[in-house]
């Protein structure tokens, strides 16, 4: 699993931060700032997900994934006006929701939404770094995203609130109602909840990606440890019975090996 370090914690933290100074102003500015205030020694270390193989399944891969889903959703918005698309939004708007869409899973007033999976079946065999914390009122992380933004003051307007509340796109079945219409005329009047949820996807896919080939990379370092290991046995197979000399100094490479393999290599 990916280990960001204290300095890598802080420096993702403070980018988030200084978007918040860069992109609002007045009141807004000053009720986002309380809220991130509120929730730093949690957000820092939060992650984006619970497995493994899900994006970002590590300590601070909150911010990590919020950063990423921002600097994605400009770019699409960018391809989107470039193809032809007509943009009837402000970049605030989008960076707000963008950066907001997974605020849910932060978790509420009293508790975080992840917490450590303390079962070792399920973390060996699932692949469950973290699990949803019970103990919470369970909600969707786009409701409970609008709740905490209002809690805190935090104005939303009509299209901040449908690009976070539609964000997972029709992988939430409760967003079919918006985005799954064959009348025209029902249809959303503007396209930011499309490139939102457009963005946090690629995002995603891209971080599944990077992990992906982490694995795959870890896998031949493995494969590598256990060659050696398998050719030093080979070799002292065939060495002569009685070189007790021999046998002790290949002994100790193998030891050596071993150790490196399973050993702490923290």
């Amino acid at each position: 699993m990916k280990q960001l370090t204290e300095n890598q914690l802080l420096d993702n933290w403070n980018k988030l931060l200084q978007l918040v100074e860069d992109t609002f102003e007045g009141e807004r500015k000053e009720k986002l700032l309380e809220m991130y205030k509120f929730f730093e020694d949690r957000m820092i270390v939060a992650p984006a997900s619970g497995k493994e193989e899900y994006h970002y399944c590590y300590a601070g891969g909150y911010v990590n994934h919020v950063l990423h889903v921002c600097e994605t959703a400009l770019e699409v918005s960018k391809t989107y006006e470039k193809v032809g698309g007509y943009k009837d939004w402000t970049d605030e708007e989008l960076i707000f929701s963008a950066m907001h869409h997974d605020l849910g899973k932060v978790g509420d007033l009293i508790g975080e939404y992840y917490i450590p999976q303390d079962n070792d079946w399920r973390r060996k065999t699932l692949g469950e770094v973290f699990t949803h914390n019970t103990d919470i009122d369970n909600m969707r992380v786009t409701d409970r995203a609008l709740f905490l933004l209002q809690h805190f003051g935090v104005k939303v307007n009509l299209k901040e609130t449908l690009a976070i509340k539609v964000s997972d796109g029709l992988y939430d079945e409760a967003n079919t109602y918006y985005m799954k219409v064959f009348d025209a005329s029902r249809s959303l009047k503007n396209h930011m909840p499309y490139i939102i949820h457009w963005a946090d996807h690629m995002a995603t896919q891209a971080e599944f990606d990077e992990w992906k080939r982490e694995d795959e990379d870890n896998k031949e370092e493995m494969e590598s440890r256990l060659s050696n290991i398998k050719n030093i046995s080979i070799g002292k197979k065939e060495k002569k019975p009685k070189q007790k000399h021999k046998d002790k100094i290949m002994e100790s490479k193998h030891q050596d090996l071993f150790d490196e393999l399973f050993g702490d290599n923290s």
